[in-house]
């Protein structure tokens, strides 16, 4: 049986907007930078769904054949999907904060010749300015942006060799992309070698957590922020850390407290955009709609207002608004 919807018609935004808010939630919530997608779970998920509100149960099994390319269709036609997917959450921006953003859209057709003409232009500021570490650290980004992560790594290397005195910086980058290569016990390693030379670093617990977090290692995460939080209680950034980490594993209730935490410790930090969709997505995975409005709509006003790039922007009113959509 074929299926023929017209785009923007009633029936296609409904089942479009459930299929969004499922695909949203597995990669964002609970596979977000660790975890291979489960097409299979993700599907029976979506058919439970719209076989309940739009669909008879008789057209399930046409609709399991439909759905994967439907799918398809909406990575393709919907440009923020890719974002989703990829969405730079707050440990990003900490990684890489204070980097120029070089691009702000894609164009598939001079994706290899844009990257080409960005490597020359840098190549030539670096031969200008060699000793200037914010000029490598553009370069990394444009080689990520383009997803040509071993060439990174060897940027990295050298890096270090060059800039000594910003070793834990440049390992965490190094780690950084490693996560991006799915490399995720890799990247736990550094940050252990870099604990043993910066055994008082906390930061480098905040991070930690993150990586075993992303390694499904649940009880040793919340052990390690929960510890961190307790020794500094002051810092929202570790709250804001820990409720991730308890949101990631579906604590909805105790990651609420620890957003309410961090926003009220730092009501004017850069990432406290995130907290408040982050706080809206756990009000809505518990069903209290009003709340999780009055915090998704709060922070898409301070997204807009914030002075991140305009892709990451885009990326997180995105995320809000599929999550009201779902309220609505």
């Amino acid at each position: 049986m074929d299926f023929y919807f017209q785009e923007n018609e009633r029936l296609e935004i409904m089942l479009r907007a459930i299929t969004e808010d499922h695909i949203t939630k597995l990669t964002y919530l609970n596979k977000l930078f660790s975890r291979t997608l489960d097409i299979s779970s993700t599907l029976d998920l979506i058919l439970d769904d719209i076989c309940r509100t739009l669909f008879k149960e008789d057209l399930r099994d046409s609709l399991r054949e439909f759905l994967p390319n439907y799918i398809n269709y909406l990575a393709y036609k919907i440009e923020t999907k890719r974002d989703l997917i990829e969405s730079i959450d707050k440990l990003e921006g900490i990684i890489w904060q204070n980097i120029p953003t070089i691009f702000q859209s894609k164009s598939e057709d001079n994706l290899e010749n844009q990257f080409r003409e960005e490597i020359q232009k840098i190549d030539k500021e670096i031969d200008l300015s060699p000793n200037n570490l914010d000029l490598y650290n553009s370069k990394i980004k444009i080689f990520i942006y383009f997803n040509q992560y071993g060439e990174g790594l060897k940027l990295l290397d050298v890096m270090l060799g060059i800039f000594p005195e910003s070793e834990k910086d440049i390992q965490m980058k190094k780690a950084s992309v490693l996560k991006s290569m799915k490399k995720i016990q890799a990247g736990l390693d550094i940050i252990n070698d870099l604990q043993e030379k910066y055994p008082d670093d906390n930061d480098l617990v905040n991070y930690k957590a993150y990586w075993l977090q992303y390694l499904d290692r649940k009880e040793e995460a919340q052990r390690l922020i929960q510890d961190l939080v307790d020794r500094i209680p002051n810092n929202g950034m570790y709250h804001d850390t820990y409720g991730e980490i308890l949101m990631y594993f579906e604590d909805y209730e105790e990651a609420i407290k620890e957003f309410q935490d961090a926003i009220e410790l730092v009501s004017d930090e850069w990432y406290i955009h995130q907290t408040y969709i982050k706080l809206g997505i756990c009000y809505k995975e518990l069903k209290e709609y009003d709340l999780a409005e009055e915090n998704l709509e709060k922070g898409i006003e301070l997204t807009n207002k914030s002075s991140i790039d305009p892709d990451t922007k885009d990326k997180w009113i995105a995320i809000a608004n599929l999550f009201l959509l779902q309220i609505e």
